[in-house]
């Protein structure tokens, strides 16, 4: 199917007027294969350099059912980026992580529709941010829990059921009962919120601190191909981990 380029050139006739008036002058320019041999040689050479180094990035790790976005308080994909986190603790540590946060700064993309590819991943967590797990009190949880639903900015967080009204909440729960002051959480983060990223303050309280090195992108693209190997689909949304009973009535 042939195409039309427009040519179009604007001519002003009358400087300063509102009413101004314009000529239009176009050729229609067929879109076919001749247009196939002309080459920009120079683009090419820098095309052959590097696309050794891209195709990786073109791999297919997974299929979304739909487009995903980020989205306050809580969304599919901020919900799908905690629970990643928290399942490749799990799995790299041979331990129960109770308790998995990102920050919602760190998701800075949508998840497209279709075909997911590593530079998909790539695009929507594109910073150096790698696995750290560490215990903590329960009281000292409750206390750093209570502060980020104080502000009524709670980041992304796996393991929980929160409800809050105001800036408290109603309910608090960690790994699937109340939380427990006398208890200790094993949790799992990112080294930019552990060392006081996006003002959380955590190694104050943090003991038993484990640095993974794993590269968190690296983590969820091999998660997604593990997925995909098992004939699963990204279908992500909102389960009411984060809920807010006034969040209509404070966002007027």
């Amino acid at each position: 199917m042939k195409r039309i380029l427009l040519i179009a050139v604007l001519l002003l006739a009358s400087l300063g007027d509102a009413a101004a008036q314009f000529t239009y002058k176009w050729t229609p320019v067929p879109m076919d294969s001749t247009w196939d041999a002309m080459k920009d040689f120079r683009a090419t050479k820098v095309i052959e350099k590097y696309s050794a180094q891209v195709a990786p990035l073109q791999e297919i790790i997974g299929y979304s059912e739909d487009e995903y976005d980020k989205g306050r308080p809580e969304s599919g994909l901020s919900n799908f980026a905690a629970d990643v986190i928290r399942a490749i603790a799990e799995k790299k540590t041979g331990e129960t992580v109770d308790i998995a946060l990102t920050n919602f700064g760190g998701i800075r993309t949508s998840l497209p529709k279709g075909a997911v590819r590593v530079y998909d991943i790539f695009s929507i967590f594109p910073f150096d941010n790698y696995l750290v797990t560490f215990d903590i009190k329960g009281s000292d949880l409750r206390r750093f829990l209570d502060q980020m639903i104080s502000r009524r900015r709670v980041e992304a967080l796996s393991g929980v059921e929160i409800v809050i009204t105001g800036n408290k909440a109603d309910k608090l729960d960690v790994a699937g009962a109340p939380l427990d002051d006398n208890r200790v959480y094993k949790f799992a983060t990112i080294n930019f919120l552990m060392d006081g990223g996006d003002g959380v303050v955590l190694s104050d309280v943090a003991f038993n601190r484990k640095d993974t090195g794993i590269w968190i992108r690296d983590a969820i693209v091999e998660y997604l191909r593990e997925k995909m190997e098992k004939g699963e689909t990204i279908a992500l949304k909102p389960d009411g981990r984060i809920k807010y009973t006034d969040w209509e009535e404070r966002r007027r």
